[in-house]
């Protein structure tokens, strides 16, 4: 099973530890979304775990028609018109439209793409849904609770199910009357 484990707000380290841990010994495939890894330097994820942090994806966002124009069609026409030997200057002169035309154009034009935040989060969370094919979105702390709720609809859309711990999805107890204190 592939899980993805919010953790935002890193405030339940051990339990997302132990937890993926656990995702990867029943070889699962566990990944957490994090807000910053220096949050995470003392307590580091299990082998096999993969760490994605939100504001470098949302900070690589870029429409499809931005990547077609600025970066896949001057690299195609690069490869068709310097071929074989002459592909080592090809890739220089890539870099250098790169460092010196595409990135400074895309720069520009960010501050109109990415200029409603909600919608990037939700595209690049869709994105990376799909990408990785997960079948369940884990909340792992009580501060990434809002981002999954404004997010359950894209969640739902990829095929995946939210739970608060890989315990509650995999043992849920069945609905029913419970015995308290209150008889």
């Amino acid at each position: 099973m592939n899980v993805l484990f919010v953790a935002l707000g890193a405030s339940r380290r051990p339990a997302v530890i132990r937890e993926s841990a656990r995702v990867v010994a029943e070889r699962g495939d566990a990944a957490v979304l994090i807000r910053s890894a220096s949050a995470w330097a003392r307590d580091p994820l299990p082998d096999g775990v993969e760490a994605i942090e939100l504001p470098a994806l949302e900070r690589r966002y870029r429409p499809a028609a931005i990547r077609l124009l600025l970066y896949r069609i001057p690299r195609l026409l690069l490869h068709v018109l310097l071929p074989g030997p002459l592909r080592g200057i090809g890739d220089r002169v890539e870099a250098g439209y790169r460092r010196r035309v595409a990135n400074r154009v895309d720069d520009r034009l960010a501050r109109r793409y990415r200029r409603d935040r909600a919608a990037v989060r939700r595209r690049v969370i869709e994105r990376e849904l799909r990408t990785r094919s997960v079948g369940l979105v884990v909340v792992a702390d009580p501060q990434s609770l809002v981002t999954v709720a404004e997010l359950a609809d894209v969640i739902a859309g990829a095929g995946a199910r939210p739970a608060y711990s890989i315990a509650s999805a995999a043992e849920r107890p069945p609905a029913g009357r419970t015995r308290g204190w209150f008889r």
